[in-house]
């Protein structure tokens, strides 16, 4: 069963808003369309373990995107299974092209239809998860857990080589629940106290913190980089204005009275939740300080302060 259902990850959304937001032209735009790529077919190799996982008994604990603290670093697991004897992490990937995994010197290489690449190696990545999640168990006061891993490569267009026979965590997406079952039939100690699992499961929530992430900060992107204004949600033109209660695009005369939702989640995303009347019409191209009000009204969660000094909470 799954414990901890998979979203769409954040972090994805602000490169989004970002590519949505800048210049053609501005330096940055290269970078941010390069990291949105790589995090979409990462994102991409997560999804395909959908699948495979359905075929897993349902007494086993499924948890998508954790991220936990081991005392000294966070570490994040695409996919932790919990059972009543072990713990399963599997680190997904996906990677297309000839891949040859060193184990000799700890490096991924690539050869694909762009040349030649070489990696962080992924079955280092996944054993030293393995390490943290083991310390992290032990700072919880949980006994010793048996923790496995996996690197899980759903890329159809893929092949698989290493100079190390031993190899065998290092796996195609697809055959997950072969694998798992291995693992049972060669796991041969006792059960986990019957209450453990779900004290662990508990305490994996507890644990669970997502990353708060600044592109903006990490790219050296200013305030004054990012577009402002509403985009048509016809022709996706950044040509609205507000007009009568509606806001209606100057390009091909479209109205909708919601068009300003995408626009303060883009704000949301890229500056936080805190925004003000004066912010609010400033990154709207508004004038009038009584729309602002009205808007803020309905899409804020709460507010602080009083008159001209009040910030609002977007519930984006």
């Amino acid at each position: 069963m799954i414990i901890k259902q998979r979203i769409f990850p954040r972090d994805i959304e602000q490169l989004q808003a970002l590519e949505r937001r800048l210049d053609a032209n501005h330096p940055q735009l290269p970078k941010v369309k390069e990291l949105l790529k790589n995090r979409l077919s990462g994102h991409k190799g997560e999804l395909a373990l959908n699948f495979p996982l359905s075929y897993l008994p349902e007494n086993y604990r499924i948890f998508h995107h954790l991220r936990l603290y081991d005392g000294t670093h966070f570490f994040q697991i695409d996919c932790l299974i919990l059972t009543d004897q072990w713990i399963l992490i599997v680190e997904a990937k996906n990677i297309g092209g000839e891949l040859f995994y060193n184990q000799r010197f700890n490096f991924l290489s690539r050869t694909w239809d762009d040349g030649a690449q070489t990696f962080s190696d992924p079955v280092l990545q996944v054993r030293r998860h393995r390490r943290q999640l083991q310390q992290w168990l032990h700072l919880k006061g949980f006994p010793v857990i048996p923790i496995y891993c996996l690197v899980a490569n759903s890329h159809p267009g893929t092949s698989i080589n290493t100079d190390d026979p031993s190899l065998d965590i290092v796996i195609r997406t697809d055959a997950l629940p072969e694998k798992v079952d291995e693992i049972r039939q060669k796991h041969n100690r006792d059960r986990l106290p019957t209450s453990l699992p779900e004290m662990l499961s508990k305490e994996i929530l507890e644990g669970d913190t997502p990353n708060n992430y600044d592109y903006m900060k990490e790219l050296s992107i200013n305030d004054s980089d990012i577009r402002k204004g509403v985009f048509c949600t016809s022709c996706q033109r950044l040509a609205v204005g507000w007009d009568y209660g509606q806001w209606k695009c100057s390009h091909c005369s479209h109205n909708d009275k919601t068009a300003h939702h995408p626009a303060l989640r883009d704000f949301c995303l890229l500056k936080g939740p805190k925004i003000t009347n004066k912010s609010l019409r400033d990154f709207l191209l508004i004038k009038s300080p009584t729309v602002a009000q009205g808007i803020l009204k309905k899409v804020s969660l709460r507010y602080e302060g009083t008159k001209k000094s009040r910030v609002y909470f977007l519930r984006y």
